[in-house]
């Protein structure tokens, strides 16, 4: 069940961590492409495939995070064996945190870190005007306003954009639509990141997620916009090797 979920994993003979990357909404497994030749000895990183695009196109998209989860953390306890991370961006941020939150209640399992990237803490996309009911054109003219990343073929050829922005369409319904039910916090620490020239998420939006972990939190910022954290790959998984003595 696993291999749907991490098509683009690469088994280590003796994994110490496992990190496991959630895209942003519209993105796939090949947004973190490039890092595992960022990953030191040990360190197994984990690209999660969600339904409904590239490798599992062929799927209904999923309509709600809480929904999503326990299906995708049944498929990933066979890979849990050994210390294990979550990291989100943007969208995939709220997943992994709903996921944490889910293994820690069903199954006393807990990241040794949340790493979260270009997102509001949990709930606060709510203070963000809702665009999935749009039309085409304006929905992915107002995605592009917001966040940016879009490439033109995308927003100015209908037959390009029909493949596209149905996937990211279904996406921002799921986080337009997610409400945190009330739980205990994390235990894990988190770390924060967001790119300086983020339009919609910056320092103040990053240290909310102080608020729902137990554990040590921290925030840094990187060079970009609100896909900053994705060419960063060595940046944000050396200080995790470093934190958690890898390297």
């Amino acid at each position: 069940m696993s291999e749907a979920w991490l098509p683009l994993r690469r088994p280590s003979a003796a994994p110490v961590l496992r990190l496991f990357c959630l895209p942003h909404a519209g993105g796939a497994a090949s947004a973190f492409r490039a890092w595992p030749a960022a990953a030191p000895y040990g360190l197994e990183v984990c690209p999660v495939q969600l339904p409904g695009r590239e490798t599992r196109f062929a799927e209904p998209l999923p309509t709600g995070i809480g929904d999503l989860v326990p299906e995708l953390a049944e498929a990933l306890l066979p890979v849990l064996d050994v210390p294990f991370a979550l990291l989100g961006n943007s969208m995939g941020a709220l997943i992994a945190y709903e996921l944490a939150r889910h293994l820690q209640r069903e199954y006393c399992l807990a990241p040794v870190r949340l790493v979260v990237a270009a997102a509001r803490r949990p709930g606060a996309a709510a203070d963000l005007p809702p665009v999935s009911h749009l039309e085409d054109q304006a929905f992915g003219r107002a995605m592009q306003d917001r966040h940016g990343g879009i490439p033109a073929a995308i927003l100015d050829d209908p037959q390009v954009g029909a493949v596209f922005l149905p996937v990211l369409r279904a996406d921002m319904a799921m986080v337009e639509g997610y409400r945190p039910a009330p739980a205990p916090p994390l235990t894990c620490p988190i770390t924060a990141y967001a790119g300086t020239g983020d339009r919609t998420v910056g320092p103040a939006e990053l240290d909310g997620w102080a608020a729902v972990t137990t554990g040590r939190f921290e925030r840094h910022m990187l060079d970009g916009d609100h896909f900053a954290v994705l060419p960063h790959a060595g940046t944000v998984i050396g200080r995790l090797a470093d934190e958690l003595a890898l390297r």
